[in-house]
């Protein structure tokens, strides 16, 4: 029987033989014009290699220190919770919505009690016929502390729950405090007695989450995350918890954002993070119990089906990367309310994700990638760094009281508006490919930071009225298609519409479509050699036609009858914006 030996015809490049290969494709350019800084606050190169690899290994699944799982195999037919936000208040949000949920695939309830403490009846109508020793419930307390945790420990009491029904209580003072400023000081004394009476209950949660929803880079989240969990960790210390006990009943909260690598290697992180604590508090054979949900500041209102996608490509990497709860958001979640079309697609992708993709058969499916293990190490090492920053100035407490915290997610917000202003960060529905036929959704009152507020703020202006803008295209159609396709997608950005000329060179005619078209505004849509030939006669016509803003786009030139100019990384948002003021929008 002859041996098949496969890619056996094949050679083995070296570094040096692809770095040869890239500077020819790039005619010239170093390779390193390829390694980019990305704004969640990493480098990412363009080639990794054993030869850069981290040293250290991740060790394997099931042991510590748990970067690549808590367990060894993972559970065949529920790799993780799928949990079903319910903001209690919220229009459509009743027992029937969640006995839904649960007939549908979900099996865990994240209640969130952000619109206010829920009362005891109100808790008892809500969860009607739920198993609760089948579903979890995962609370999400916000500023309401005990005052949430309360009617919920008490219906527990009177449904007669096993005391080892499982729970998760997720007290988060700090998290809460970010965005509610002052509130009542949590009692730790009281938490102890519920490992008595309940010990299937964890009591509360660091939630990194919280700071990513504010703003944070992905290593500000995990060092903000691993200071909270040191502050409780000491708290649950003066009432006689010990820290192997406190880590036991403290979970951890990360956020699933589109970035699908950069939410992997933030799981995987996360876990090795959580061990360097563990070992130095005495229990290194604790794993951390990780609870992911989706972003809601990738969220758009604007073209809102794109968020379906957001939400697949996060829940991903959290998948993937292993976790124990995952909370997806429904693609409305940012609107007023929630249809139920739209709470059956947010469960619907993890239950495709994990019975027909089968993401969660294999532990830790990415590990031994040489991108993945050197990213989980630099985002430790990152967020490492941000912890001890935190510590050496009296902890997570001591930061936010300060406003030490807010100074830094206000320079990260700075960063990350500018990047979505100069398209460096695209948006897809949002600031490029925007779909004007899709009407914008009606938004809830809310301080929730997303990227494309900038956008949606003018779409929503423009919404009413549905100004057009005129592409002046001059020359043939191959000279001015890209420019004009590249104008067209900018100026949707902005909810204007875009009522594309004939081109060529009669100004006279153009002038006169620029008139008929009812805009006020146009754009000079071709190329360099017809700008340099045509532009200024063509743009001293159509200010002679009326043209309350004319624009060129390409890059700036001696053009005094043009008044503004649009390119590739020219601040859009800006640009926009002018635009808008001109019409009086």
């Amino acid at each position: 029987m002859t041996d098949l030996k496969l890619g056996s015809n094949f050679g083995s490049p070296s570094q040096d033989d692809w770095l040869a290969a890239v500077e020819t494709a790039l005619r010239g350019k170093a390779a390193e014009s390829l390694v980019s800084q990305d704004l969640a606050g990493f480098t990412r190169q363009p080639l990794y290699t054993n030869a850069n690899a981290p040293s250290e290994t991740s060790g394997m699944p099931g042991f510590a220190p748990f970067t690549r799982g808590p367990q060894a195999v993972n559970n065949t037919y529920l790799p993780w919770h799928i949990a079903q936000r319910a903001v209690i208040g919220r229009k459509g949000v009743d027992n029937a919505a969640l006995l839904t949920d649960l007939q549908g695939g979900v099996t865990a309830l994240w209640l969130d009690f952000s619109q206010g403490a829920p009362e005891a009846g109100t808790v008892k109508t809500l969860l009607k016929g739920v198993r609760l020793d089948l579903a979890p419930l995962c609370l999400v307390p916000h500023a309401h502390g005990m005052a949430a945790v309360q009617p919920v420990l008490d219906y527990y009491d009177q449904q007669d729950a096993a005391p080892e029904t499982v729970g998760y209580l997720n007290l988060d003072p700090l998290a809460a405090s970010l965005e509610h400023g002052e509130i009542d000081a949590l009692d730790y004394a009281a938490l102890p007695n519920l490992s008595t009476s309940r010990p299937g209950l964890r009591w509360m949660t660091s939630s990194g989450a919280a700071y990513h929803a504010h703003g944070a880079s992905v290593p500000q989240e995990l060092g903000w995350m691993l200071a909270g969990l040191t502050d409780y960790m000491r708290e649950l210390e003066t009432v006689g918890v010990s820290p192997g006990e406190a880590l036991s009943k403290i979970t951890l909260t990360v956020a699933a954002d589109v970035d699908f690598f950069a939410t992997l290697a933030k799981i995987r992180a996360a876990r090795l993070l959580f061990a360097n604590i563990a070992e130095a508090v005495g229990a290194p054979d604790t794993p951390p119990q990780i609870h992911a949900e989706s972003s809601l500041r990738a969220f758009a209102d604007v073209d809102p089906w794109v968020n379906i996608l957001r939400a697949t490509a996060a829940t991903m990497g959290a998948g993937i990367a292993g976790v124990d709860v995952m909370c997806v958001a429904p693609c409305t979640a940012t609107s007023a309310n929630d249809s139920t079309l739209t709470r059956r697609i947010a469960r619907n992708t993890q239950v495709i994700l994990q019975e027909e993709s089968h993401i969660g058969q294999v532990t830790d499916a990415a590990g031994g990638s040489f991108y993945v293990e050197q990213l989980t190490h630099d985002l430790a090492t990152s967020a490492w760094q941000v912890f001890q920053d935190i510590e050496a100035t009296g902890g997570l407490c001591a930061a936010l009281a300060e406003d030490s915290i807010g100074d830094a997610i206000r320079h990260q917000r700075a960063a990350f508006d500018a990047a979505i202003d100069t398209r460096t960060h695209a948006m897809v529905g949002v600031s490029e490919f925007p779909n004007l036929d899709e009407a914008p959704l009606e938004t809830s009152a809310s301080d929730q930071y997303r990227l494309s507020h900038q956008f949606e703020a003018l779409r929503k202006a423009a919404q009413k009225s549905k100004p057009k803008v005129f592409l002046a295209c001059v020359g043939d159609m191959a000279s001015y298609t890209p420019r004009a396709n590249f104008a067209t997608n900018l100026y949707a950005a902005g909810g204007l519409h875009a009522v594309a000329g004939d081109g060529g060179t009669d100004f006279d005619a153009i002038a006169e479509a620029f008139k008929k078209s009812n805009a006020k505004i146009a754009v000079l849509c071709g190329s360099d050699a017809d700008y340099e030939t045509h532009a200024s006669a063509l743009a001293a016509a159509l200010k002679g036609a009326g043209v309350v803003h004319l624009a060129l786009a390409g890059n700036p030139r001696d053009l005094p009858e043009v008044d503004d100019y649009c390119f590739a990384g020219c601040k859009a948002f800006s640009y926009l914006a002018n635009i808008h003021m001109k019409l009086g929008l």
